[in-house]
């Protein structure tokens, strides 16, 4: 590649402090992401309808996590880009398709928590999982599409030593500048629609889950299920408003490159690594807030132990100490195989 594969100088400080931020976000997008997959395949109260949307999102991180930030790191720690001009294409296209399919999927999960909550009988009839895999594959596909433009000729991808990466030339293709702008515009209005009906439904859902789940119930189970289908949209919520806190800084730097101001190499990196970030906070989210996820992760490394236990009887005690009025199997399949709950899922006694 020409001169411009050469990073500006930097002193060893820097170069330190960058690559080690680099390998960390690395190391935790990785581990994160890769858990939130195993615990969703391996812990059945966590197959759900919604919790695939989030599992798509994780897919997404992982390839960035395996692909882009392996390359940014090795260039941090070269101080210029030591690979073949295919690599770039290659690393410029997947940073795009799980860009696009990252905000396709906020903006889906958002369509989902909203017609969850305004209208939930709907919701828990037409809402199945061949349907969900089918638009994964369509936003799988858009995706892929509009991250190859281009690579065939609408707009250009190359290495930028100020950002550390391969990316899109601004100055190649205007109208593809424009397009991923309105793209990232009308997904951002979707969202901001939905949760604006949310947060107007909210006031009501007490009344709804009632009518719905009433028959054979107590008033324990019902407002069970309100605390969980709150606690659901609030998480859904925390992942989107973290992933436009960590793309803001890219939606900035890029309105000013219509601009003729000269942007300091600081601002570029900390855009970098901000959009580095976005792979890395939504496992820690999962953590935080969902007992059922931090159940699960356990599980996986103690699944002998419980085998033990439950051959030893100790499981059939513990089945003795359930509440008074436990939640049936069947209403908990209704609330999650339906489109109810997302990780925070209520356990079933």
């Amino acid at each position: 590649m020409n001169v411009t594969s050469v990073l500006p100088p930097r002193s060893f400080f820097l170069v330190v402090l960058e690559s080690g931020i680099g390998i960390t976000y690395m190391i935790l997008a990785l581990t994160g992401n890769l858990a939130v997959c195993l615990a969703i395949s391996k812990n059945i109260q966590l197959r759900t309808v919604p919790n695939f949307l989030l599992l798509n999102l994780a897919i997404a991180d992982i390839l960035s996590a395996g692909i882009t930030f392996p390359l940014l790191v090795s260039v941090l720690i070269k101080g210029h880009w030591i690979f073949h001009p295919m690599v770039c294409l290659f690393q410029a296209f997947q940073m795009y398709a799980s860009y696009c399919c990252s905000l396709l999927t906020l903006a889906l999960s958002s369509i989902a928590r909203c017609y969850a909550t305004v209208h939930p009988v709907k919701n828990r009839t037409n809402v199945k999982v061949k349907r969900i895999s089918l638009i994964i594959c369509v936003m799988w596909t858009a995706s892929l599409f509009i991250a190859s433009a281009p690579i065939l000729g609408w707009g250009n991808y190359r290495f930028e030593p100020l950002y550390a990466l391969c990316i899109h030339e601004h100055n190649s293709s205007t109208s593809f500048d424009m397009f991923l702008f309105s793209f990232l515009i009308i997904n951002s209005l979707v969202i901001v629609v939905c949760y604006s009906r949310i947060f107007k439904a909210v006031k009501t859902r007490h009344r709804r889950v009632h009518l719905l789940f009433a028959p054979g119930l107590c008033s324990r189970q019902l407002d069970m299920i309100n605390r969980q289908e709150a606690r659901v949209t609030t998480t859904v919520f925390v992942v989107i408003c973290l992933f436009a806190v960590c793309y803001l800084p890219t939606i900035f730097l890029g309105i000013f490159m219509f601009i003729p101001v000269k942007i300091p190499r600081f601002a570029r990196m900390f855009s970098t690594f901000s959009v580095a970030l976005a792979s890395v906070v939504n496992p820690i989210v999962y953590w935080v807030r969902s007992e059922t996820f931090r159940d699960a992760l356990k599980g996986l490394f103690v699944r002998k132990t419980l085998a033990v236990q439950q051959s030893s009887g100790k499981s059939e005690s513990a089945r003795d100490t359930t509440d008074v009025c436990p939640v049936h199997t069947s209403t908990i399949n209704r609330v999650n195989q339906r489109g109810g709950a997302y990780l925070p899922t209520v356990v079933e006694h």
